[in-house]
């Protein structure tokens, strides 16, 4: 059975507490885990409420931190363009914080 994992971004938005942060920053970390999960595993169903601006801005940070991860997988750390992955992961990251006022729970 499929797993399924829901992220609300206007209930973390008004809670902005540290027990819904770890909620959030948990369901991001689970969201990761199958976006890198080998293929052939059993995916999770995922599903984003909140604002269109909220939503485009936590894709952008998930996408982003796919890049880089794959990049680092691929490249290694000193690797030009896994350094590029990680700045544009770094503004992907203010970009939802100023647009969301949520804050980043994955450090």
């Amino acid at each position: 059975m499929k797993e399924t994992i829901i992220i609300d971004l206007t209930e973390v938005k008004k809670l902005n507490e540290s027990a819904a942060l770890i909620k959030f920053g948990a369901k991001l970390k689970r969201m990761l885990y199958y976006m890198f999960a080998p293929s052939g595993m059993s995916f999770a169903k995922f599903y984003l409420k909140g604002g269109r601006s909220d939503i485009k801005a936590l894709v952008g940070v998930l996408a982003s931190e796919k890049q880089y991860m794959d990049a680092f997988l691929k490249n290694g750390l000193n690797d030009p363009m896994v350094l590029n992955n990680r700045y544009r992961l770094e503004r992907s990251i203010k970009h939802f914080e100023s647009e969301t006022g949520i804050k980043w729970p994955l450090k």
